[in-house]
């Protein structure tokens, strides 16, 4: 028996076979939804400058037998954070004039402008007061920091600088904007240096304020600089360029993921199902959750009447579709080949008595007993049938012909065990039956199927061949235990997606405490 993830992963997927219908559904409206998203939302581009970390040493008239600085790992890091740090930015942000960018948030309120009329002034509930200039301010350079994206490339100095904005324009000018305010940074501190430096030149003091310059003018055009600024601490190795696609939203991931979220979503759907449905729906549910051999199933032959309500056919005739090669002969086979192994072992030479018992009204024993009762006749063995529901608590499939018939029934062989030797068994189609009721037989509380005179009763049929018990369901009678002691073999029909595998186990318990010998079950209407 297979067990761990393979049994989940098994039931999952022949439960997804089951459901193909509404798991299709599922995996079409995750697309589906992918698809609406993909092509509705806003697009996004993403513009990235590429900088090569390269520190310069101060040239000067005190430093020229210095060595050039080394840049190691912390210092390429730091270098990071100072392109991410809010000093940098705001620069960046202030030079290109976004804080009246549509894109950032709505304009800071007037505060001189009149509360309008709304709803929860005219109920009294005062509405909270609007943000001041400076916190609106705020929230649009959050919004803008947020889209600011700053990366190492690898174990390299290379750093990329990248801005994703709704305008394309708008991206290459911050990205290229933000390298040239880093640069400016680094050119800035070495002229503030120069300056205070004795050492220095003036034309040195002159080169650094015209690269910082440049710099400085390039953060406001939100480009790169115009002349060298080779004293700056790094290289630019790759401008923004204005992009000619959206980067965002990348519809083939969404629609790629849409599926993938509906597929797995639909087999995780399914494998709970699985695991929370109690029914039995296949002959592994018997084997594994309950432990009940599966003796045969039975496919669904009920077919729609004139009247439109669902009926079964009548198995009196010769014309019957379960008597050819059909899925219910098949099954019938098979129950009799496993009953006639279940019992080839039992000592005796007696006939053999075999209960039919359901778990709920209308599992079709009749119907399933008297087809079983055929298939054995036609071996050449003499079958009795006996209708065990003397107290009519399940309706019947099968409807008897008792206008032309006079003979006894077992309720009254029950209550006069004297008219056993001379009872008179019903024809129905080649198949002697013993009726539980007559139509003028009354319900007869003290008619009970554990007593002595119910044991003569198929002590009397046995002697005269293989006997079949068509016991009324569990969940209608309690004497259904009682009557299953009295045969050899019992087997339990379940409704296959309708019976429990509570029910199920209920029944083989109360069958077993009672000392009833159960071989097995058989699941009808497969």
């Amino acid at each position: 028996m297979p067990d761990g993830p393979l049994a989940v992963i098994s039931a999952a997927l022949k439960a997804a076979k089951r459901h193909k219908f509404v798991v299709s559904l599922w995996i079409l409206f995750c697309i589906g939804v992918a698809a609406l998203y993909a092509f509705t939302a806003a697009p996004s581009y993403t513009a990235t400058a590429t900088l090569l970390l390269d520190p310069r040493r101060q040239a000067g008239s005190g430093s020229e037998g210095s060595l050039a600085p080394t840049l190691d790992v912390s210092r390429a890091e730091s270098e990071l954070q100072v392109l991410r740090s809010e000093r940098l930015l705001a620069n960046v942000f202030n030079s290109l004039g976004l804080a009246n960018n549509p894109e950032f948030g709505p304009k800071a309120p007037d505060q001189a402008e009149a509360p309008s009329l709304s709803i929860k002034n005219m109920l009294g509930v005062h509405e909270p007061p609007l943000p001041s200039e400076e916190i609106v301010q705020q929230r649009k350079f959050e919004t803008f920091a947020q889209q600011f994206n700053v990366r190492r490339v690898g174990q390299s100095y290379v750093v990329e600088v990248s801005y994703t904005a709704a305008d394309p324009t708008l991206a290459r000018r911050v990205a290229n904007a933000a390298v040239s305010a880093y640069l400016w940074q680094s050119i800035a501190a070495k002229a503030d240096a120069a300056k205070n430096g004795a050492e220095f030149l003036q034309g040195r003091v002159n080169a650094l304020s015209s690269q910082a310059r440049s710099a400085a003018t390039a953060v406001a055009n939100g480009s790169l600089p115009d002349a060298p600024t080779p004293d700056a601490d790094a290289r630019v190795i790759g401008a923004a360029l204005q992009p000619l696609r959206p980067s965002a939203p990348r519809k083939t991931l969404i629609l790629g993921l849409g599926a993938t979220v509906g597929i797995v979503g639909g087999l995780l759907a399914v494998a709970l199902r699985q695991a929370l449905d109690r029914r039995i729906r296949t002959p592994q549910d018997l084997v594994q959750r309950v432990g009940l051999p599966c003796l045969a199933m039975m496919p669904d032959i009920s077919r729609k009447s004139v009247a439109g309500r669902r009926a079964m056919s009548d198995p009196r005739t010769s014309s019957t579709l379960w008597l050819g090669n059909s899925g219910f002969a098949l099954g019938i086979r098979d129950l009799r080949t496993s009953i006639q192994l279940a019992l080839s072992n039992r000592p005796g030479d007696s006939e053999t008595v075999v209960a039919l018992v359901g778990c709920g009204a209308n599992s079709g024993t009749s119907l399933i007993g008297l087809n079983l009762a055929r298939i054995i006749q036609e071996s050449g063995r003499p079958v009795t049938m006996i209708d065990a529901d003397v107290h009519g608590s399940a309706p019947r499939s099968l409807m008897y012909d008792f206008e032309t018939w006079e003979g006894t029934c077992l309720a009254d062989l029950i209550k006069d065990p004297s008219r056993i030797a001379s009872a008179k068994l019903l024809d129905y189609g080649g198949i002697a039956v013993l009726p539980a009721r007559l139509p003028d037989t009354e319900v007869n509380s003290r008619v009970y199927l554990g007593a002595p005179a119910f044991q003569k009763v198929v002590d009397h049929m046995r002697q005269t061949g293989f006997v079949i018990l068509d016991l009324p369901p569990l969940s209608l009678s309690a004497d259904t235990r009682a009557a299953a002691r009295r045969a050899d073999a019992v087997v339990i029909v379940a409704e296959a997606g309708r019976t429990t595998v509570d029910e199920l186990s209920d029944a083989v318990n109360g069958l077993r405490s009672a000392g009833a010998s159960v071989i097995g079950a058989v699941l009808n209407r497969v």
